[in-house]
């Protein structure tokens, strides 16, 4: 995705919407890192993908918890399971 303009235009697209809550901003920070780290995986086990989560994600997750994380992205088609291993998406490929 690209978001071009002037400085204040991006970053208010940036924001989030109106309607969202500030309490949510932490867990969509974290799924999207989630995220971002399967797609730089290219796949990967849940062993895998705690192995490679970033330090600055706001809640410590265990394989059990990425495997519930990812079953949420899943229905959303931005992650796969193949076999046992998780990797991106219809979504994100498309």
């Amino acid at each position: 995705m690209e978001i071009t303009g002037g400085y204040d235009d991006v970053v208010e697209k940036l924001q989030p919407a109106a309607g969202e809550r500030a309490s949510l901003g932490p867990v969509m920070a974290d799924f999207s890192l989630l995220l971002e780290t399967v797609l730089h995986l290219d796949g990967g086990t849940r062993s895998a993908i705690v192995d490679h989560l970033p330090p600055e994600m706001h809640h410590t997750y265990d394989a059990e918890a990425i495997v519930d994380a990812l079953q949420v992205l899943a229905r959303y088609d931005l992650v796969v399971l193949e076999g046992n291993t998780w990797t991106p998406g219809p979504a994100l490929t498309a």
